[in-house]
């Protein structure tokens, strides 16, 4: 009996570990490469649709921070095929300089990668003779500044979503950096001190005057940021959504999760709230309990950076595939996209 047993248990655990797996699988669906230009780059991306009749909506893929390809080393692959399971095509390219694509991310402002969200958004309904009114932006964590740039600019655009969308720049590196100093046992009162400290010595290094030997000789850090990176966060320092997000007449749906580690979800999801709510009747700010910054389950993978993730919680997410996110999380982005579409 116990043999039994402990088979039937092997053989369910398999089973589960076999559909985690076919979410990193897109062999079934039909697949277009598809490239743009901007700034004189070509950027390099990938049509995923759910069959070769699709009509449905189409979700163009905002990066967050860091140099993402197309799937993010694979990790957008279960949210992809959810999506495309629920009716979503997708698209998705390399940033620059990173995959296929030419140029250099890091050069980049908010107000740049917008523009280049708008250019892959002519793309695909001129490439695809979609209609405007069926594609949107999906974004995740950095594109809380992009997308409410690129949507205003374009007053046909379908829907914005936008996962764990920080509002102002420094307000969210104060809340990583305590978030980081509250895991490593500094107490409060030290806390407060340090980030205080952080915002005056960032107000000398990112000065319009300063440059890359001014960090260097001011900076604290035993990992220095490269002169990209420090360019990269000097033009973008003084980032803040809440005024695109103003002018922004597109649907937009925003989500949060409570137990995100990189930005603070209460705080913003209120001001997505003042902001949102009223503007547009499909606009919906959601914050989801248990969820990490990029909804998955926070009991298991809520972690700052993806790098931190322990190998077996590396191999648990691919075990576990989409149901690696929050239950329901996909299924109300997905609801959320295709009421929107109908309705208008």
């Amino acid at each position: 009996m116990v043999f039994l047993f402990t088979s039937l248990v092997c053989a369910l655990l398999i089973g589960f570990t076999l559909i985690g797996l076919s979410d990193f699988d897109l062999s079934d669906r039909d697949i277009t490469e598809l490239s743009f230009t901007h700034h004189e780059n070509m950027l390099s991306g990938i049509l995923v649709l759910p069959d070769t009749n699709h009509d449905g909506p189409i979700a163009l893929l905002v990066h967050g921070d860091g140099p993402q390809d197309r799937f993010s080393k694979e990790v957008y692959l279960p949210l992809i095929n959810a999506l495309l399971d629920q009716g979503i095509g997708i698209y998705s390219w390399d940033k620059a300089g990173i995959g296929q694509s030419a140029g250099n991310w890091l050069d980049q402002s908010m107000d740049d990668r917008a523009h280049e969200a708008v250019a892959a958004y002519d793309m695909i309904v001129a490439t695809r003779q979609v209609p405007a009114d069926k594609v949107g932006f999906i974004g995740f964590s950095q594109a809380g500044w992009v997308i409410p740039k690129a949507g205003k600019l374009i007053p046909e655009l379908a829907f914005n979503v936008v996962i764990g969308g920080a509002v102002n720049w420094q307000d969210q590196g104060a809340y990583y950096m305590r978030q980081r100093l509250l895991t490593a046992g500094t107490a409060h009162h030290d806390i407060d001190t340090q980030i205080a400290e952080s915002r005056k010595r960032d107000a000398v290094i990112f000065a319009p005057d300063a440059d890359y030997e001014t960090y260097l000789a001011i900076t604290t850090s035993p990992d220095p940021m490269t002169m990209d990176r420090y360019s990269f966060v000097k033009r973008n320092i003084s980032a803040d959504a809440k005024n695109d997000l103003m002018h922004l007449k597109t649907p937009f749906l925003a989500l949060f999760g409570v137990d995100d580690l990189n930005v603070d979800a209460l705080t913003d999801s209120r001001i997505y709230q003042n902001i949102l709510i009223g503007r547009h009747p499909q606009n919906a700010v959601t914050l989801i309990p248990d969820a990490t910054h990029g909804l998955l389950r926070s009991n298991l993978f809520n972690y700052q950076l993806a790098s931190e993730m322990p190998k077996e919680r590396q191999f648990l997410f691919a075990a576990m595939g989409r149901y690696a996110y929050v239950p329901d999380v996909i299924d109300h982005m997905a609801n959320w996209i295709h009421q929107t579409v109908t309705v208008q």
